[in-house]
């Protein structure tokens, strides 16, 4: 499987992207970069949720003795709170992504200004 296609490669990248984003949006250079930055950030998230989602699947589907050690307890015990954790995960993914659509709906309705402006009242 390349890289590109590699769940492992492409979480990293993810996670990456995450760290970049929290590094830069404590400032906008242009206000109206928020309406964007916001629906780049809803649309992330509803990919997650489908992510983790496939995840949830997949250790449902995991097999003793092909794809974890047959036996063994704590591995029993490990798929199955992964599994039910993930369903957990996928529910507050569903959530957050309700709520950020309200506030892309509501960012989307303020008229920004291309560059900021002196506050009022100096």
């Amino acid at each position: 499987m390349t890289e590109v296609h590699d769940a492992r490669h492409a979480a990293a990248r993810l996670s990456r992207a995450a760290r970049d984003l929290m590094q830069s949006s404590d400032e906008l250079e242009r206000p109206a970069d928020s309406y964007s930055v916001l629906g780049n950030v809803l649309d992330a998230v509803r990919s997650l949720e489908t992510a983790l989602g496939e995840l949830r699947e997949w250790h449902r589907s995991a097999e003793a003795g092909r794809h974890f050690a047959a036996g063994h307890d704590d591995s029993t015990i490990g798929i199955m709170t992964a599994v039910t954790e993930l369903d957990l995960a996928v529910q507050q993914a569903d959530g957050l992504q309700e709520t950020l659509s309200r506030a892309y709906g509501g960012n989307a309705v303020v008229h920004w200004f291309d560059e900021v402006g002196p506050a009022d009242g100096i």
